[in-house]
């Protein structure tokens, strides 16, 4: 996914320092996927590893009432001076940033 659209920011990001954006705005992001579709999101943290590589873990805004949550990893990268981001695919480097993102937020891994 490419094509960032940022609308909104909670500020302090580990992968942009904080812009210091209104905090009552949701974080929001339309990204365009590789079928050329925007996809819209709601970003719920940045994940920071010990080898300084960052991820976003993003979740889908749907239309519908599920209780359920899928949360999307993307890496963070810079490809000629621009933020872009990478599917994560390896799946034990997923598990990995999860277990921190939920660390992060205060909830027990319950694998």
């Amino acid at each position: 996914m490419d094509n960032e659209e940022l609308n909104g920011c909670t500020g302090s990001c580990a992968s942009c320092g904080g812009c210091g954006s209104d905090e009552d705005s949701l974080p929001i992001m339309v990204l365009t996927d590789e079928n050329g579709k925007d996809v819209t999101f709601e970003k719920l943290d940045v994940v920071v590893l010990e080898d300084k590589r960052s991820f976003l873990i993003l979740s889908e805004l749907k239309d519908d009432d599920s209780e359920e949550m899928e949360v999307v990893i993307l890496e963070i990268k810079e490809e000629d001076g621009e933020e872009v981001y990478d599917t994560v695919t390896d799946e034990e480097l997923s598990k990995k940033v999860y277990a921190q993102f939920l660390k992060q937020q205060g909830i027990e891994d319950e694998e």
